[in-house]
């Protein structure tokens, strides 16, 4: 792991180039106090102010922390070293991706998504000229850039209409909440679960069966009788989904695009 030292590495560039503190300052156009304590390493620089710093000498942001530039590769197989340390599939290896994604969504956002004791379970929302995003240490994140908009077809309408129209219905949405909190789920199961009727959960199950949107089959153990599954190709898009609207309707209750004590630099 590289060693981060900005104080040393914005004087060395500062000296390097023969400018003084005051100079320096005021081509960022801040106080030449601010300089001295960043050198000092009393403060360090905001979020803003590193792009106008590393534009000015002409280097990476990482040059600032590191004193030298970090390759796509060497980026590359920092991460994956990361998160395949850890088993595969395990539980480790989601963490360590969620909060390096956090990182790279504040370096999108510009936003501070972290707290001392690491990334905040509270979601973070952006929303501008260049895109949407959306991010919760609980589990989700998301970046969608502009241009993904712009190229969705009249085939992504049509695909979704079907899935669409069958969570139109509360009773169906429910249903399909409960087959994706337990794999195979069976009609017992799901009767006790949601607290449906015979009638009412018939009805739903019957229309999401009508509309392909869940598959019925016979459950390799006879007390179970029937389980049930979302179909495959509607699955994650219903989990994306449903996690999207939890996301935006926390962010609704607490709305905030900036939160957090900061989160620079990112230790790998």
């Amino acid at each position: 792991m590289r060693n981060a030292n900005l104080s040393a590495n914005i004087s060395k560039l500062r000296k390097g180039k023969g400018i003084t503190q005051e100079q320096l300052a005021a081509a960022l156009n801040i106080s030449s106090q601010a300089v001295s304590k960043w050198e000092t390493g009393v403060s360090q620089p905001d979020t803003m102010t590193l792009p106008l710093i590393a534009d000015y000498f002409g280097v990476s942001i990482d040059y600032l922390f590191y004193g030298q530039e970090l390759t796509y590769d060497e980026l590359y197989m920092a991460v994956f070293k990361k998160v395949a340390g850890h088993p595969q599939m395990c539980k480790e290896s989601y963490e360590d991706a969620l909060k390096i994604f956090g990182h790279a969504h504040h370096g999108i956002s510009c936003g501070n998504l972290f707290g001392k004791s690491g990334i905040i379970e509270s979601p973070v929302q952006l929303s501008n000229d260049h895109g949407v995003s959306l991010l919760s240490g609980k589990g989700y994140g998301a970046i969608l850039t502009r241009s993904f908009f712009q190229s969705i077809s009249r085939e992504t309408a049509e695909s979704a209409l079907p899935l669409l129209s069958a969570l139109a219905d509360l009773d169906r949405l429910f249903v399909c909440m409960a087959m994706l909190s337990m794999h195979d789920i069976s009609y017992g199961e799901l009767k006790e679960k949601l607290g449906f009727s015979d009638d009412a959960l018939r009805r739903a199950l019957d229309r999401l069966i009508a509309d392909q949107i869940v598959n019925e089959k016979v459950s390799k153990h006879k007390s179970l009788g029937y389980t049930y599954e979302i179909r495959l190709e509607y699955h994650t898009c219903l989990c994306i989904l449903l996690a999207t609207l939890e996301m935006q309707r926390l962010i609704w209750i607490d709305h905030s695009c900036c939160m957090g004590y900061g989160d620079y630099p990112i230790q790998l």
